[in-house]
């Protein structure tokens, strides 16, 4: 591969392994400058460990990293101009939140009044107080710690942003409002950025770009609304929601799967031209919406997300409706390692 000229993110069929365990695939993958990726997988697939080769705390076995159209394969972390958010946040405990985020700027042998200036900046921009700015790590919240954390590793202007799973520590309500705000200061800031998450709602509300993973490989990198209508293979389908994946044929195509996400299904509107009847099996109380599980008489099992306005009971009969618009053909399998 020729030197990238897109100055954001570049891996170039990056492989990792410990001895004869390989971890991260093949992988090959551009972020545009400016632009937020969030790689989303189950535990062990692999995410990890490729932030890890973009911060140079790893080296790939084969492959090479790019930040901003320069190789810093073979460059350790301190060389490659990365911030990093750790999920444990890693501030120094005998240090103050200010004396936190100034610490690399020291490091740059930065002139004190600049960095002065450009530290309380940073902890304006992530909302800390005057008061919390002089406490040690232990005297603050999670959420206080992980402001100063992104702080830390926002004021040294780095190349790329890479976060660790950095919400998974804070209880729902709090993690849904940082998400917020670090959404809205990596776009303030333009920085590129990668966010390694589980957590699929997550990945969908802060991202430009989605990259699925899953037993070391990248599936699928797209816009978050093309990956969750389209996605390429059945994992994707059902890792970034409830999906039914109808087996089959489809005519003029290879795909072995048909997928509807459950709410584009209808219950008990027979006028649509595909209609299938059935049973309740199940139902899901959540709020304003429900799911609920419904045995087709064809034999298909399908979930269907609908508001929670009638009242509907296990066993009750009723049609499902689809909208043939809103199938979608599964166009390739997974890798034999993932099925």
């Amino acid at each position: 591969m020729n030197p990238p000229t897109n100055d954001g993110v570049c891996l170039d069929a990056v492989t990792f392994g410990y001895g004869p365990t390989t971890v991260v695939r093949d992988v090959s993958l551009t972020v545009p400058a400016g632009k937020l990726l969030a790689l989303l997988g189950p535990s062990g697939c692999g995410k990890t460990t490729l932030l890890k080769l973009l911060g140079g705390y790893l080296a790939p076995s084969v492959g090479r990293v790019f930040l901003r159209e320069r190789d810093v394969t073979a460059l350790p972390p301190e060389a490659r101009n990365a911030g990093t958010v750790f999920q444990n946040y890693a501030l120094f405990p005998h240090l103050t939140a200010r004396q936190n985020v100034a610490f690399g700027l020291e490091v740059r042998r930065m002139a004190r009044a600049v960095r002065d200036r450009r530290v309380d900046d940073m902890l304006d921009r992530v909302g800390l107080s005057a008061e919390e700015r002089d406490r040690k790590p232990a005297r603050l919240s999670g959420g206080q710690q992980q402001r100063v954390a992104l702080a830390r590793a926002l004021v040294i202007e780095p190349d790329v942003l890479l976060l660790d799973e950095p919400l998974a520590n804070l209880d729902r309500h709090l993690r849904d409002q940082l998400r917020t705000e670090l959404r809205t200061l990596q776009r303030q800031t333009g920085v590129t950025a990668v966010l390694v998450t589980h957590d699929q709602e997550e990945a969908l509300a802060v991202s430009d770009l989605i990259g699925v993973m899953a037993a070391g490989r990248v599936l699928q990198v797209g816009a978050p609304a093309d990956v969750y209508d389209r996605p390429r293979t059945p994992f994707v389908a059902k890792f970034l929601g409830a999906a039914n994946l109808l087996p089959g044929k489809v005519v003029e195509s290879s795909a072995e799967f048909v997928m509807i996400r459950p709410e584009h299904c209808v219950l008990n509107s027979e006028s649509w031209r595909w209609t299938w009847p059935g049973r309740v099996a199940g139902v899901t109380f959540l709020g304003a919406d429900r799911l609920v599980d419904v045995a087709c008489d064809n034999g298909l099992s399908l979930r269907i997300r609908s508001r929670a306005t009638a009242s509907i009971s296990i066993s009750d009969p009723v049609t499902v409706g689809v909208l043939e618009t809103h199938l979608w053909p599964i166009p390739d399998a997974d890798p034999p390692e993932v099925a």
